[in-house]
């Protein structure tokens, strides 16, 4: 049986733990940010993997690729075409960072805005570093900014998952959630978005008016 390919892109703030996540899933070890980033950086500031695995009943196989910003979000029009042919963005926040939490509304924008799916792309919201403990008052700051944005994207508690890139925690489960996802709704509509050949290196120009927005200092827009 031909495996189902589907695409994502993880995005968020600069330091909230994406390629630490990225890199779990691919080594199952932890490697700090600012190590993968600037190994990022090293290779224009992406990174692709392919996550095999297989669901439903029928143990249909799946590819999922998965591409990482690695913080490099200054490649406005890079990084943008990216969300162009994703099936689903994975939105990051720092569990113990509020600011990273409300500043997913921008990219959970540009997300829809890129993609060829518009609204109906799949976006799920992952908060990492479940391993630092957070104090009360941010506890229930972070959880109305949560239900907001949560609201926002339509986003059930079902795709929003809690883990730690530094302990693995939750990791893995929430690939395969992912997957499971995409490809049911997926299959529902037909097959995920493959870019044509032709189309495939073509890239989005960003307006000026959306560089910078909701970055974080170390990034110069907001894809």
């Amino acid at each position: 049986m031909a495996a189902k390919s589907y695409t994502a892109v993880l995005a968020g703030k600069y330091g909230v733990g994406k390629t630490s996540i990225f890199r779990r899933l691919m080594y199952d070890k932890y490697t700090e940010e600012e190590e993968t980033t600037k190994t990022s950086a090293g290779n224009s500031g992406l990174e692709k993997y392919i996550y095999t695995t297989c669901v439903g009943d029928d143990a249909t196989p799946v590819e999922l690729t998965l591409w990482d910003t690695g913080g490099q979000e200054c490649h406005d029009s890079m990084t943008c075409n990216y969300y162009r042919w994703c099936d689903a963005a994975i939105l990051v926040y720092d569990t113990s960072d509020l600011i990273s939490l409300t500043s997913l509304h921008n990219w959970g924008k540009m997300a829809q805005t890129y993609s060829n799916l518009k609204e109906n792309i799949v976006i799920f919201l992952w908060g990492n570093k479940a391993d630092v403990v957070t104090d009360c008052d941010s506890a229930r700051n972070g959880d109305i900014a949560l239900q907001a944005l949560m609201s926002e994207f339509n986003i059930p508690p079902s795709l929003h998952f809690i883990v730690s890139a530094k302990t693995g925690a939750n990791v893995r489960t929430a690939f395969d959630s992912l997957v499971r996802d995409v490809h049911s709704r997926r299959s529902c509509a037909g097959n995920s978005l493959i870019a044509p050949e032709e189309e495939e290196n073509e890239l989005i120009t960003v307006p000026e008016n959306q560089v910078n927005a909701g970055s974080g200092e170390n990034s110069q827009c907001s894809c």
